[in-house]
This record gives structure tokens, C-alpha cells and sequence, in this order.
């Protein structure tokens, strides 16, 4: 029932946003009752942060995990995007809510902030990587805005990006 619940959350959550989601919007649509989801989650907040944080941060880890160890650049962001792009729906869901928390635009003030918190320091040693090879912070801070884009245009969008047009588009940058 508990991931009957997220699932829901997620639907909700995604097409609401955080503030005119209803929790009994939530439970109607896991056909569960109000006491059923308040077993599994203290409140909405509780919920949220369930349903968003815990599952994004554990599902990019996975992906990062993925990664082969000591590839080129070009290769490691192309299995990034590429693996972004194979996410089920609820895994897209999070992506999408998490997207619009950290553009700022969902969520509330302590799930924003952990979430901007865990999503910095991942790019601190991802920016780290690329200045490793490229020898310039700004060309970093570039390469990073590129991806994330490629990542928005993917999740946020659902545009299908062919896997030639990702592999152009970090030859020009990376190559």
C-alpha cells in the first residue's frame, strides 16, 4: 500500500504542485483511506519529502553507480542523459518535481533546501571532473549548464533526444 501511496503522491504532486495537491486527492487516488496513508506518513510534508527527496537522491545515485569507473567525459555524460531518458514514468515524475524545486518554482522551504544542498554537492565534483580535463572553472560551470539542459529538454519536456544528437552535441562541447 505504502508505494501504492507514493505513486499517487507522485501523479498528484506532479500535475498540482506541492501546495494545491490535497492529501485526500492523494488517498482517493491510491484508493486508500485517510487513516491507511497517515499510517505511513506523518503528513503531507512527510509525504513530499518521501515521495521527491529520498526517491530522487536514491535513484541518481543508482545512476551515478552505473557509470563506468575512468571513462572519457563525452561517454559518461552521454550514459547520463541517455539513462535519464529510459526512466520509468514515476521515476520521470520525481525527476520533473525535483526539477521544479530546484528552478524554484515547487516544494517548501526545507525540502528546497535539502534538496539544493544534495544536488550542490554533486555538481562540486562533477565540475571538479570536467576542470580536471579541461583546465578552466568557467568551461565547467558551461558544460554543466549544457547537460542540464539536455536533462530539462529530456524530463521536463519528454523531448526524445536520438542518441546521435546527444553524442554531437558533447563532441562539440567535449571534444
Amino acid at each position: 500500500m505504502r508505494e501504492k501511496i507514493v505513486s499517487a503522491a507522485l501523479e498528484v504532486f506532479d500535475e498540482k504542485g506541492f501546495y494545491k495537491a490535497g492529501i485526500r486527492d492523494i488517498a482517493k487516488l491510491a484508493n486508500c483511506s485517510l487513516p491507511t496513508l497517515y499510517y505511513y506518513f506523518k503528513n503531507k510534508e512527510d509525504l513530499f519529502e518521501t515521495a521527491v527527496c529520498d526517491i530522487y537522491e536514491h535513484i541518481t545515485a543508482q545512476i551515478d553507480e552505473q557509470l563506468p569507473e575512468g571513462i572519457p567525459l563525452i561517454d559518461r555524460y552521454y550514459f547520463a542523459v541517455m539513462q535519464r531518458q529510459m526512466l520509468t514514468p514515476d521515476e520521470k515524475r520525481v525527476f520533473r518535481i525535483a526539477m521544479k524545486i530546484q528552478l524554484g518554482v515547487d516544494g517548501y522551504e526545507s525540502v528546497n533546501k535539502r534538496l539544493s544542498a544534495w544536488e550542490e554537492n554533486r555538481l562540486r565534483s562533477e565540475r571538479a571532473a570536467i576542470e580536471k580535463v579541461a583546465g578552466d572553472p568557467i568551461f565547467a560551470v558551461l558544460v554543466l549548464r549544457v547537460i542540464d539542459n539536455m536533462l530539462m529538454r529530456s524530463i521536463l519536456f519528454d523531448e526524445a533526444l536520438s542518441p546521435e544528437q546527444i553524442k554531437q552535441e558533447l563532441t562539440y562541447l567535449l571534444g
